[in-house]
């Protein structure tokens, strides 16, 4: 029996099946990893559009940020003046001085964490580091906002529409206003910063939702409109 085994082995028919063995084995092989290769490239170009949507959507959400950010530079110096007139007293004639005009917000939300590993492949990192580093402004000047809103609901207390004004409720009103300066100032760096980075990665400027509406060229404007992005046909 072990002599025919080895004739069997030694003959054409079983080098024939040894050949077309190892040929199926490469095949197959083959097969697997060609497989193997194609889906990788669909795993990569679906991983690439996500990244290229991620990114489309954050510079135009970082538009709008950009646009806020214009908008509150410009007009800080005039917050800051009437907080000057609300500590010393000398309040303009204008009907409501007192009333604080509204504030544009930021809203921004970074691409997730593999889109902006591929952000950096593609794009470099100076990009991922402002895609993902704006989050830290954004939420640095939401707070800054929200204590000069807190602190400007003090001046009620030196608006003659609420009754006397004492002594005690013009100290109140003179120190929520040097807090507010203080905040002011804090804007003014963050939102520079903002600008700063943005025009890094050429991000422009935008505002699709708030269409017709921008930076005050006077201080007049934002008083006069109540925003301090006041309607283009009254900057």
């Amino acid at each position: 029996m072990f002599r025919a085994t080895r004739q069997w082995f030694g003959s054409d028919r079983a080098r024939h099946s040894v050949r077309l063995f190892f040929f199926e084995l490469v095949v197959v092989t083959l097969g697997v990893l060609i497989a193997q290769w194609v889906q990788g490239l669909a795993q990569d170009r679906t991983a690439r559009s996500h990244m290229e949507n991620e990114r489309v959507r954050a510079r135009h959400e970082l538009e709008r940020v950009h646009m806020v950010a214009d908008e509150w530079i410009a007009a800080v110096p005039c917050l800051d003046r009437r907080m000057t007139e609300i500590m010393s007293g000398r309040l303009p004639q204008e009907p409501g001085p007192l009333v604080r005009p509204s504030f544009p917000n930021e809203v921004y939300s970074p691409p997730d964490d593999e889109a902006l590993f591929l952000v950096e492949r593609h794009y470099g990192p100076r990009e991922k580091s402002v895609l993902m580093g704006l989050t830290t402004n954004v939420g640095n000047a939401r707070t800054v906002t929200a204590k000069i809103v807190d602190n400007w609901g003090q001046f009620a207390l030196i608006d003659p529409a609420n009754g006397p004004v004492t002594a005690a409720d013009r100290a109140q009103a003179r120190v929520a206003a040097a807090d507010i300066k203080a905040q002011l100032r804090s804007a003014s760096i963050i939102y520079d910063d903002e600008r700063q980075r943005l025009r890094t990665i050429g991000v422009g400027v935008s505002d699709d939702e708030a269409g017709g509406f921008g930076p005050a060229r006077s201080c007049a404007a934002i008083w006069k409109s109540g925003r301090l992005d006041p309607p283009l046909t009254m900057r």
